[in-house]
């Protein structure tokens, strides 16, 4: 399997993971103690979630989320293959979670403009975004 093709069928799990419905995937969010900013396609809570989760893989060098779509931008591989934008269809509870994220439907995952930047769970340390 491409490595493309393996990081698509990865991120796909992971939104999948998120929920059945968009109060599923807030929940999960919450859960996760992720926060994010309505309307910023790179600081929007499933941006900094998906990014937390696969900050680590060296082959993403960031997760930017839209309406119906997120793009990973890739690293170039040692392969000397060139590095590239992967687009993954969000799942329809992720879509609709968006929504209306974006319309601030979901306040217990948003950003209070004063607050530290996201912050790993598991490390308690700053989240990269690329």
């Amino acid at each position: 399997m491409s490595h493309h093709r393996q990081l698509k069928t990865q991120t796909r799990a992971l939104l999948a993971g998120l929920g059945t419905c968009p109060d599923e995937v807030a929940e999960s969010l919450r859960a996760a103690g992720v926060t994010g900013v309505p309307m910023d396609n790179r600081r929007c809570a499933v941006a900094l979630y998906l990014g937390a989760l696969m900050g680590g893989d060296p082959r993403v060098r960031s997760v930017n989320v839209g309406r119906c779509s997120l793009f990973i931008d890739t690293v170039a591989p040692p392969d000397f293959r060139p590095a590239g934008r992967l687009l993954v269809q969000l799942p329809k509870p992720v879509r609709q979670f968006v929504a209306a994220f974006d319309t601030q439907s979901y306040p217990e995952v948003i950003r209070n403009p004063t607050a530290r930047p996201c912050l790993d769970a598991a490390h308690q340390t700053e989240v990269p975004v690329r």
